[in-house]
Protein backbone atom coordinates (compact mmCIF):
# COMPACT_ATOMS: atom_id res chain seq x y z
CA UNK A 1 0.00 0.00 0.00
CA UNK A 2 1.51 3.20 -1.38
CA UNK A 3 1.31 6.01 1.65
CA UNK A 4 1.26 9.76 0.90
CA UNK A 5 3.26 11.54 3.94
CA UNK A 6 1.52 14.79 5.25
CA UNK A 7 4.83 16.94 6.42
CA UNK A 8 4.25 17.57 9.86
CA UNK A 9 7.01 19.74 11.41
CA UNK A 10 5.06 20.85 14.62
CA UNK A 11 4.12 18.31 16.98
CA UNK A 12 3.00 17.50 20.21
CA UNK A 13 3.75 19.81 23.20
CA UNK A 14 4.35 17.89 26.26
CA UNK A 15 4.14 19.74 29.75
CA UNK A 16 7.18 21.84 28.97
CA UNK A 17 9.07 20.54 25.76
CA UNK A 18 7.89 19.28 22.11
CA UNK A 19 8.71 16.90 19.28
CA UNK A 20 9.04 17.07 15.89
CA UNK A 21 7.31 13.53 14.45
CA UNK A 22 6.53 12.11 11.49
CA UNK A 23 2.75 11.33 10.53
CA UNK A 24 1.26 9.33 7.35
CA UNK A 25 -1.81 8.67 6.29
CA UNK A 26 -2.59 6.17 3.67
CA UNK A 27 -5.58 3.88 2.19
CA UNK A 28 -6.40 0.75 0.17
CA UNK A 29 -9.34 0.09 -0.64
CA UNK A 30 -11.11 -2.33 -3.56
CA UNK A 31 -15.13 -2.36 -4.17
CA UNK A 32 -16.31 -4.91 -6.70
CA UNK A 33 -19.63 -4.41 -8.15
CA UNK A 34 -21.76 -5.97 -11.32
CA UNK A 35 -24.11 -8.52 -12.45
CA UNK A 36 -24.40 -12.18 -11.81
CA UNK A 37 -26.39 -15.77 -11.45
CA UNK A 38 -26.98 -17.27 -8.46
CA UNK A 39 -28.58 -20.74 -9.79
CA UNK A 40 -31.99 -19.50 -10.30
CA UNK A 41 -32.11 -15.44 -10.55
CA UNK A 42 -29.75 -12.86 -12.35
CA UNK A 43 -28.86 -10.68 -9.53
CA UNK A 44 -26.90 -7.56 -8.63
CA UNK A 45 -24.37 -6.76 -6.10
CA UNK A 46 -21.84 -5.05 -4.17
CA UNK A 47 -18.95 -6.52 -2.29
CA UNK A 48 -15.38 -6.11 -1.11
CA UNK A 49 -13.56 -9.39 -2.31
CA UNK A 50 -14.08 -11.03 1.08
CA UNK A 51 -18.26 -9.52 0.98
CA UNK A 52 -19.59 -6.77 2.93
CA UNK A 53 -18.99 -2.96 1.65
CA UNK A 54 -16.42 -0.91 2.48
CA UNK A 55 -16.40 2.05 0.16
CA UNK A 56 -14.21 4.43 2.27
CA UNK A 57 -11.32 3.96 4.84
CA UNK A 58 -8.22 5.99 6.30
CA UNK A 59 -5.14 4.25 7.66
CA UNK A 60 -3.33 6.92 9.76
CA UNK A 61 0.16 6.70 11.79
CA UNK A 62 2.50 8.03 14.26
CA UNK A 63 6.05 7.76 14.26
CA UNK A 64 8.28 9.77 16.92
CA UNK A 65 11.44 11.54 15.54
CA UNK A 66 13.31 9.36 16.78
CA UNK A 67 11.68 6.32 16.24
CA UNK A 68 11.39 4.77 19.81
CA UNK A 69 7.30 4.81 19.54
CA UNK A 70 4.53 5.52 17.82
CA UNK A 71 0.72 4.32 17.05
CA UNK A 72 -1.47 3.04 14.17
CA UNK A 73 -5.02 3.35 13.42
CA UNK A 74 -7.16 2.69 11.24
CA UNK A 75 -10.62 4.01 10.29
CA UNK A 76 -13.66 2.26 8.54
CA UNK A 77 -16.90 2.96 6.85
CA UNK A 78 -18.34 -0.45 6.48
CA UNK A 79 -21.60 -1.12 5.58
CA UNK A 80 -23.73 1.26 7.46
CA UNK A 81 -21.28 2.36 10.31
CA UNK A 82 -17.56 3.92 11.16
CA UNK A 83 -15.80 2.37 13.35
CA UNK A 84 -12.48 0.74 14.40
CA UNK A 85 -10.49 -1.39 11.28
CA UNK A 86 -7.67 -3.54 11.48
CA UNK A 87 -5.51 -1.60 13.57
CA UNK A 88 -5.65 0.37 16.72
CA UNK A 89 -2.47 0.13 19.08
CA UNK A 90 0.23 2.47 20.36
CA UNK A 91 3.69 0.84 20.25
CA UNK A 92 7.19 2.04 21.80
CA UNK A 93 10.76 0.44 22.16
CA UNK A 94 12.21 0.30 25.59
CA UNK A 95 15.36 -0.31 23.98
CA UNK A 96 16.08 -0.51 20.15
CA UNK A 97 15.42 -4.22 19.92
CA UNK A 98 12.69 -4.40 21.84
CA UNK A 99 9.37 -3.20 20.65
CA UNK A 100 6.12 -3.41 22.17
CA UNK A 101 2.92 -2.92 21.16
CA UNK A 102 -0.68 -3.06 22.31
CA UNK A 103 -4.41 -3.23 21.36
CA UNK A 104 -5.91 -4.37 17.93
CA UNK A 105 -3.58 -5.84 15.50
CA UNK A 106 -4.54 -6.78 11.74
CA UNK A 107 -2.82 -10.65 10.48
CA UNK A 108 -0.27 -9.09 8.89
CA UNK A 109 1.13 -6.80 11.76
CA UNK A 110 3.63 -9.58 12.86
CA UNK A 111 4.99 -9.14 9.52
CA UNK A 112 5.64 -12.97 9.23
CA UNK A 113 2.10 -14.20 7.77
CA UNK A 114 2.99 -16.36 4.85
CA UNK A 115 0.78 -14.47 2.21
CA UNK A 116 0.68 -15.81 -1.43
CA UNK A 117 -2.56 -13.65 -3.38
CA UNK A 118 -3.02 -14.09 -7.15
CA UNK A 119 -6.04 -13.89 -9.11
CA UNK A 120 -9.86 -14.61 -7.46
CA UNK A 121 -8.38 -13.80 -4.05
CA UNK A 122 -8.44 -10.06 -5.34
CA UNK A 123 -11.80 -10.11 -6.70
CA UNK A 124 -15.05 -12.08 -5.80
CA UNK A 125 -13.58 -14.62 -3.19
CA UNK A 126 -14.95 -18.06 -3.93
CA UNK A 127 -14.63 -20.31 -1.24
CA UNK A 128 -13.17 -23.58 -2.75
CA UNK A 129 -9.68 -23.12 -1.61
CA UNK A 130 -7.55 -25.66 0.82
CA UNK A 131 -6.45 -21.77 3.13
CA UNK A 132 -6.61 -18.44 2.26
CA UNK A 133 -3.94 -16.43 -0.20
CA UNK A 134 -3.45 -14.12 2.80
CA UNK A 135 -1.54 -16.87 5.37
CA UNK A 136 -1.29 -20.28 2.95
CA UNK A 137 1.68 -21.00 4.72
CA UNK A 138 2.14 -18.83 7.72
CA UNK A 139 -0.20 -17.28 10.29
CA UNK A 140 -0.71 -13.94 11.05
CA UNK A 141 -1.43 -11.97 14.42
CA UNK A 142 -3.25 -14.34 16.50
CA UNK A 143 -4.97 -12.61 19.17
CA UNK A 144 -5.42 -8.72 20.19
CA UNK A 145 -3.62 -7.62 23.12
CA UNK A 146 -0.22 -7.39 24.08
CA UNK A 147 3.08 -8.37 21.06
CA UNK A 148 6.26 -7.66 22.37
CA UNK A 149 8.70 -8.30 19.46
CA UNK A 150 12.62 -8.88 20.18
CA UNK A 151 15.52 -8.60 17.63
CA UNK A 152 18.65 -10.02 19.58
CA UNK A 153 20.90 -10.46 16.69
CA UNK A 154 20.98 -9.62 13.00
CA UNK A 155 18.16 -12.00 11.35
CA UNK A 156 16.14 -13.36 14.35
CA UNK A 157 13.09 -12.74 15.15
CA UNK A 158 11.40 -13.59 18.57
CA UNK A 159 7.72 -12.40 19.29
CA UNK A 160 4.80 -13.33 21.91
CA UNK A 161 1.00 -12.26 21.59
CA UNK A 162 -0.50 -12.35 24.66
CA UNK A 163 -4.35 -11.73 24.69
CA UNK A 164 -4.45 -9.53 27.47
CA UNK A 165 -8.39 -7.39 27.78
CA UNK A 166 -10.30 -5.20 29.50
CA UNK A 167 -13.03 -4.00 27.40
CA UNK A 168 -15.87 -5.91 25.03
CA UNK A 169 -13.58 -5.94 22.13
CA UNK A 170 -12.28 -8.88 20.98
CA UNK A 171 -9.95 -9.26 18.16
CA UNK A 172 -9.44 -11.33 14.73
CA UNK A 173 -8.62 -15.36 14.34
CA UNK A 174 -11.10 -16.55 17.05
CA UNK A 175 -9.93 -14.13 19.53
CA UNK A 176 -11.61 -14.42 23.11
CA UNK A 177 -14.62 -11.62 23.09
CA UNK A 178 -15.86 -10.59 26.36
CA UNK A 179 -19.69 -9.92 26.41
CA UNK A 180 -19.91 -7.37 29.57
CA UNK A 181 -16.37 -5.01 30.32
CA UNK A 182 -16.26 -7.11 33.33
CA UNK A 183 -16.62 -10.48 31.89
CA UNK A 184 -12.98 -10.83 31.48
CA UNK A 185 -12.34 -12.14 34.77
CA UNK A 186 -12.90 -15.53 33.22
CA UNK A 187 -10.14 -14.70 31.42
CA UNK A 188 -7.37 -15.68 33.87
CA UNK A 189 -3.46 -15.56 33.61
CA UNK A 190 -3.18 -19.59 32.96
CA UNK A 191 -6.02 -18.98 30.42
CA UNK A 192 -4.11 -15.73 28.95
CA UNK A 193 -0.58 -17.99 28.34
CA UNK A 194 -2.69 -21.06 26.89
CA UNK A 195 -4.38 -18.88 24.03
CA UNK A 196 -1.07 -16.82 23.74
CA UNK A 197 1.17 -17.14 20.07
CA UNK A 198 4.88 -17.99 20.60
CA UNK A 199 6.85 -17.13 17.64
CA UNK A 200 10.29 -17.23 15.91
CA UNK A 201 11.84 -16.37 12.70
CA UNK A 202 15.59 -16.26 11.27
CA UNK A 203 16.42 -15.01 7.66
CA UNK A 204 18.96 -16.58 6.03
CA UNK A 205 20.82 -14.18 4.03
CA UNK A 206 20.06 -14.66 0.55
CA UNK A 207 18.24 -18.31 0.66
CA UNK A 208 15.34 -17.44 2.73
CA UNK A 209 13.51 -17.03 6.05
CA UNK A 210 12.39 -20.27 8.61
CA UNK A 211 9.20 -19.35 10.77
CA UNK A 212 8.32 -21.50 13.66
CA UNK A 213 5.29 -20.95 15.89
CA UNK A 214 2.83 -22.05 18.39
CA UNK A 215 -0.55 -20.57 18.62
CA UNK A 216 -2.36 -21.28 21.83
CA UNK A 217 -6.27 -21.92 20.87
CA UNK A 218 -7.39 -23.23 24.03
CA UNK A 219 -11.37 -24.63 24.42
CA UNK A 220 -13.30 -27.01 26.01
CA UNK A 221 -16.88 -27.62 24.96
CA UNK A 222 -19.00 -31.11 23.53
CA UNK A 223 -18.94 -32.11 20.05
CA UNK A 224 -22.30 -32.56 17.92
CA UNK A 225 -22.49 -35.91 19.96
CA UNK A 226 -22.07 -34.50 23.35
CA UNK A 227 -18.70 -35.98 23.33
CA UNK A 228 -15.97 -33.70 25.56
CA UNK A 229 -13.80 -31.96 23.55
CA UNK A 230 -10.35 -30.00 24.25
CA UNK A 231 -8.65 -27.57 21.50
CA UNK A 232 -5.57 -26.64 22.58
CA UNK A 233 -3.26 -24.92 19.84
CA UNK A 234 -1.55 -25.24 16.55
CA UNK A 235 2.28 -25.76 15.50
CA UNK A 236 2.84 -24.10 12.45
CA UNK A 237 6.35 -24.24 10.43
CA UNK A 238 7.23 -22.59 7.18
CA UNK A 239 9.98 -21.55 4.60
CA UNK A 240 10.23 -18.78 2.61
CA UNK A 241 12.33 -18.96 -0.48
CA UNK A 242 14.17 -16.19 -1.84
CA UNK A 243 17.41 -18.11 -3.27
CA UNK A 244 16.59 -18.12 -7.12
CA UNK A 245 15.89 -15.12 -9.51
CA UNK A 246 12.49 -13.99 -9.96
CA UNK A 247 11.13 -16.93 -8.30
CA UNK A 248 9.10 -16.81 -5.19
CA UNK A 249 8.21 -20.11 -3.33
CA UNK A 250 6.71 -20.83 0.28
CA UNK A 251 5.73 -23.92 1.71
CA UNK A 252 3.96 -24.55 5.57
CA UNK A 253 2.98 -26.87 7.46
CA UNK A 254 -0.06 -26.67 10.78
CA UNK A 255 -0.57 -29.45 12.97
CA UNK A 256 -3.41 -29.09 15.20
CA UNK A 257 -3.16 -30.04 18.94
CA UNK A 258 -6.15 -31.45 20.95
CA UNK A 259 -8.03 -33.81 23.11
CA UNK A 260 -11.03 -35.49 21.73
CA UNK A 261 -12.93 -37.79 24.36
CA UNK A 262 -14.31 -39.61 21.17
CA UNK A 263 -12.91 -39.56 17.26
CA UNK A 264 -14.41 -36.50 15.74
CA UNK A 265 -12.99 -36.10 12.45
CA UNK A 266 -11.15 -33.17 13.00
CA UNK A 267 -8.33 -32.07 10.89
CA UNK A 268 -5.02 -33.23 11.77
CA UNK A 269 -2.45 -31.84 9.82
CA UNK A 270 -2.33 -29.19 6.75
CA UNK A 271 0.23 -28.54 4.36
CA UNK A 272 0.61 -25.65 2.09
CA UNK A 273 2.18 -24.28 -0.84
CA UNK A 274 2.67 -21.71 -3.07
CA UNK A 275 5.44 -20.66 -6.13
CA UNK A 276 5.46 -17.76 -8.62
CA UNK A 277 7.67 -17.45 -11.16
CA UNK A 278 8.14 -13.66 -12.89
CA UNK A 279 9.01 -15.50 -16.49
CA UNK A 280 9.39 -11.91 -18.25
CA UNK A 281 8.75 -8.54 -16.81
CA UNK A 282 5.33 -8.56 -18.51
CA UNK A 283 4.73 -12.28 -17.94
CA UNK A 284 4.10 -13.83 -14.06
CA UNK A 285 2.62 -17.20 -13.31
CA UNK A 286 1.34 -18.56 -9.88
CA UNK A 287 0.58 -21.67 -8.54
CA UNK A 288 -0.51 -22.58 -4.73
CA UNK A 289 -2.78 -25.79 -2.77
CA UNK A 290 -2.42 -28.16 0.10
CA UNK A 291 -3.77 -31.09 1.34
CA UNK A 292 -5.72 -31.60 4.93
CA UNK A 293 -5.61 -35.22 6.83
CA UNK A 294 -7.84 -35.96 9.17
CA UNK A 295 -7.70 -37.66 12.41
CA UNK A 296 -10.68 -40.33 11.55
CA UNK A 297 -12.21 -41.99 8.90
CA UNK A 298 -12.28 -38.94 6.55
CA UNK A 299 -10.30 -38.84 3.57
CA UNK A 300 -7.42 -36.31 2.84
CA UNK A 301 -9.43 -33.15 1.06
CA UNK A 302 -7.04 -31.34 -1.01
CA UNK A 303 -7.47 -28.07 -3.51
CA UNK A 304 -4.70 -26.60 -6.03
CA UNK A 305 -4.66 -23.18 -7.84
CA UNK A 306 -2.94 -21.85 -10.57
CA UNK A 307 -3.11 -18.19 -12.27
CA UNK A 308 -1.52 -15.63 -14.23
CA UNK A 309 -0.81 -12.07 -14.51
CA UNK A 310 -0.22 -10.82 -18.53
CA UNK A 311 0.82 -6.52 -19.03
CA UNK A 312 -0.30 -6.01 -22.54
CA UNK A 313 0.48 -2.43 -22.71
CA UNK A 314 1.41 0.23 -20.47
CA UNK A 315 -1.57 0.23 -18.33
CA UNK A 316 -3.45 -2.77 -19.18
CA UNK A 317 -3.27 -6.38 -17.66
CA UNK A 318 -4.40 -9.38 -18.04
CA UNK A 319 -5.17 -11.39 -15.19
CA UNK A 320 -6.69 -15.32 -15.02
CA UNK A 321 -6.44 -18.03 -12.24
CA UNK A 322 -8.60 -20.96 -12.04
CA UNK A 323 -8.96 -23.67 -8.44
CA UNK A 324 -10.03 -26.94 -7.58
CA UNK A 325 -11.43 -28.52 -4.12
CA UNK A 326 -11.64 -32.02 -3.62
CA UNK A 327 -14.69 -31.61 -1.45
CA UNK A 328 -16.20 -29.87 1.48
CA UNK A 329 -15.66 -32.23 4.14
CA UNK A 330 -14.96 -30.58 7.08
CA UNK A 331 -14.86 -27.09 6.64
CA UNK A 332 -17.95 -24.97 5.77
CA UNK A 333 -21.07 -24.89 7.10
CA UNK A 334 -23.49 -27.36 7.29
CA UNK A 335 -26.16 -25.88 4.86
CA UNK A 336 -23.15 -26.01 2.75
CA UNK A 337 -21.40 -28.87 2.93
CA UNK A 338 -23.32 -31.90 2.76
CA UNK A 339 -22.98 -34.40 0.60
CA UNK A 340 -20.56 -32.09 -1.38
CA UNK A 341 -18.71 -32.79 -4.56
CA UNK A 342 -15.29 -31.67 -5.92
CA UNK A 343 -15.74 -27.63 -7.11
CA UNK A 344 -14.12 -25.76 -9.55
CA UNK A 345 -13.85 -21.78 -9.45
CA UNK A 346 -12.47 -19.28 -12.55
CA UNK A 347 -11.41 -16.02 -13.08
CA UNK A 348 -10.63 -13.87 -16.29
CA UNK A 349 -9.82 -10.20 -16.15
CA UNK A 350 -8.73 -7.05 -17.61
CA UNK A 351 -7.49 -4.20 -15.20
CA UNK A 352 -6.61 -0.74 -16.54
CA UNK A 353 -4.85 1.35 -14.08
CA UNK A 354 -6.51 4.99 -13.83
CA UNK A 355 -4.04 8.12 -12.93
CA UNK A 356 -0.96 7.07 -10.36
CA UNK A 357 -3.30 5.35 -7.25
CA UNK A 358 -6.09 3.16 -8.70
CA UNK A 359 -7.22 1.26 -10.95
CA UNK A 360 -10.12 0.06 -12.88
CA UNK A 361 -10.79 -3.67 -13.60
CA UNK A 362 -14.08 -6.10 -15.31
CA UNK A 363 -13.92 -10.06 -15.25
CA UNK A 364 -15.69 -12.99 -15.88
CA UNK A 365 -16.06 -15.40 -12.50
CA UNK A 366 -17.89 -19.06 -12.22
CA UNK A 367 -18.20 -21.24 -9.58
CA UNK A 368 -19.20 -25.15 -9.16
CA UNK A 369 -21.01 -26.71 -6.66
CA UNK A 370 -22.54 -23.75 -4.74
CA UNK A 371 -20.00 -22.44 -3.51
CA UNK A 372 -21.21 -19.05 -4.26
CA UNK A 373 -18.75 -15.76 -4.58
CA UNK A 374 -17.06 -13.31 -1.76
CA UNK A 375 -17.00 -15.97 0.85
CA UNK A 376 -20.95 -16.29 0.92
CA UNK A 377 -22.19 -16.45 4.52
CA UNK A 378 -24.49 -19.07 4.17
CA UNK A 379 -25.72 -18.77 8.06
CA UNK A 380 -26.85 -14.58 7.43
CA UNK A 381 -27.31 -14.24 4.33
CA UNK A 382 -24.27 -12.31 2.95
CA UNK A 383 -21.95 -12.36 -0.13
CA UNK A 384 -22.14 -11.22 -3.57
CA UNK A 385 -23.34 -13.88 -5.10
CA UNK A 386 -25.18 -16.79 -2.85
CA UNK A 387 -26.17 -19.66 -4.25
CA UNK A 388 -30.08 -20.45 -4.92
CA UNK A 389 -29.61 -24.58 -4.39
CA UNK A 390 -27.00 -26.31 -2.65
CA UNK A 391 -25.26 -27.57 -5.82
CA UNK A 392 -25.87 -24.54 -8.25
CA UNK A 393 -23.25 -22.90 -11.17
CA UNK A 394 -22.83 -19.44 -9.91
CA UNK A 395 -21.58 -16.51 -12.20
CA UNK A 396 -20.80 -12.89 -12.49
CA UNK A 397 -19.49 -10.31 -14.47
CA UNK A 398 -17.75 -7.86 -11.14
CA UNK A 399 -15.91 -4.33 -12.02
CA UNK A 400 -13.87 -3.88 -9.72
CA UNK A 401 -12.46 -0.31 -8.10
CA UNK A 402 -9.32 -0.04 -6.42
CA UNK A 403 -7.45 2.82 -4.89
CA UNK A 404 -4.16 3.51 -2.93
CA UNK A 405 -2.54 6.38 -1.81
Amino acid sequence: MKKTLIAVAAAAALATSSAFAEVTFGAWLRTVTGVGYNGEDAVTGMSNSWSGMRPSRLNAAWTSEDEMAGMKLDIYYNDDDIHIGDNGYLWLKPVDMLKLSIGKFDGAETGLRGDFCFGSWNWLRPFNWIADDEGLTFNGSHKDGLMAALTPVEGLTVMVQLPVFNSIWGGNNNAYVAETPTSDAENTIEDTFKNAAYLAAYQIEGVGKIKVGYFGNYKEGKNDEGKDTKDIGQLNVAFDLYAVENLYATVGVRYNIFDYEEDANKDLVKVTAGVSYQITDEFKVSVSGGVKLYDGDIDPQFGIGAGIDYALMDGLALTADVRFLSDYTGDYPKEAKEEKDASISFLVGVIKSVGSNASLGIGFQGATEGIGLANPDWANGKGAIIPAEGDSFCWAIPVSMSIFF
